[in-house]
């Protein structure tokens, strides 16, 4: 019978349960630096999304200026606009509002950017507000736009719903009650859970010969 060889050790139960640890800790730093990287990816895929929206809405208000084809205050020089309208009677500025589009345009967007048009049953997720501000009264006129949204993660009031996108129970930014102050837009520092881009044009009255 062969003896057993006294020189050769295993590993004892306590240096296991270390190396358990040490693995378990550096993993728990792997899968938090993992999630911190799937966040900002999200975050920076919702602002790409929000910046094309934005930038979709000044060309539609600039395609919307191309039948401002009279010049002054009344309402007839500007019926045949769908946003440029609500400058009417106006002497200098609105408030933010909710605009009007045509059939198949929309104010409301999905998640993907898509306009939230009847036959896209998505849930929402972006809104835009406008609002209009004469640079000289009766023919140019400045159009700011904003785009906003809650983060994903997050519903109105700050409550947290996991799987929002698969959820027919949440429908993200409420544009229908979407005020200038209703959503804190207008204060100094945004509320934690909302994100919103800004952009403006300018368009003047199209003179027809």
């Amino acid at each position: 019978m062969n003896q057993l060889d006294k020189n050769k050790h295993g590993f004892t139960l306590v240096e296991v349960m270390i190396a358990i640890g040490i693995m378990t800790v550096g993993s728990l730093g792997i899968l938090a630096m993992h999630q911190g990287v799937n966040q900002a990816n999200r975050a920076a895929l919702e602002m790409n999304t929000a910046v094309a929206i934005t930038e979709r809405w000044v060309e539609r208000v600039e395609r919307d200026a191309l039948s401002w084809t009279e010049q002054g205050l009344n309402s007839s020089s500007l019926a045949a606009t769908y946003h440029l309208s609500g400058l009417a009677g106006t002497p200098s500025a609105t408030q933010w509002f909710k605009p009007t589009p045509p059939v198949g345009e929309s104010y409301d967007f999905d998640y993907f950017g898509n306009d939230l048009v009847p036959a896209n049953p998505n849930p929402q997720k972006y809104c835009t507000n406008l609002r209009l501000s004469w640079l000289r009264q009766g023919s140019s006129a400045r159009v700011d736009i904003r785009t906003f949204w809650y983060r994903e993660g997050y519903m109105p009031g700050g409550a947290t719903h996991p799987d929002w996108v698969s959820s027919g129970a949440f429908r993200g930014a409420d544009c229908e009650a979407a005020t200038a102050d209703g959503w804190g837009l207008n204060t100094a520092t945004l509320p934690p859970n909302i994100d919103v881009v800004f952009a403006s044009t300018v368009v003047t009255w199209l003179r027809r010969e």
